[in-house]
């Protein structure tokens, strides 16, 4: 079962250019894991080369692509999914938000190069939003980003991952 357990999250502009903050939680559900991508992290939504519309589709599939390339890790949630639900999920008008979970409850998985794009193509099609050849060009187009080696050097560190503190400015970003 694939799916994402939450609704979008807004994002506001942050002081780095092109980069965004998520305003919550996000929940995504992929072979029996569920992939946290938490608030406050920072993200240029999709990279996409040539001044196209980085927010025309869903943007949630780049906020755990963007986590995974720099990272090459990955949050999960180390709970059954029941009581995932249970416990931390609740809805509004509709939408369903994700409570900060407890690190306790967290994990911090590596990722290969080869998992990180398919995460990306997995979750951009249960947006159901986006169409198939959207998301086919933009799984080829990952398989191109060269940065991806000079990244996964940082760790996650889960007690900081609510306080915008996952992300870590590098000397390229200021400018």
């Amino acid at each position: 079962m694939t799916r994402w357990l939450t609704s979008k999250s807004p994002t506001i502009q942050s002081d780095i250019p092109n980069k965004h903050l998520t305003l919550y939680n996000q929940l995504y559900l992929l072979n029996d894991k569920v992939y946290l991508i938490p608030r406050n992290t920072m993200t240029d939504n999709y990279s996409i080369p040539f001044g196209i519309d980085k927010d025309k589709y869903d943007v949630r599939p780049s906020h755990l692509h963007d986590i995974a390339c720099k990272y090459h890790k990955v949050i999960i949630v180390d709970l059954p999914l029941e009581e995932i639900i249970n416990k931390f999920l609740y809805s509004i008008n509709n939408k369903v938000y994700c409570i900060d979970i407890p690190i306790k409850y967290l994990k911090v998985i590596n990722v290969s190069f080869k998992e990180t794009n398919k995460l990306l193509y997995y979750s951009m099609i249960d947006t159901n939003t986006i169409p198939k050849y959207i998301c086919k060009i933009y799984y080829i187009g990952v398989y191109f980003n060269i940065n991806y080696i000079n990244t996964g050097k940082d760790n996650i560190i889960l007690e900081n991952i609510y306080n915008n503190i996952l992300y870590t400015i590098s000397n390229k970003d200021i400018k």
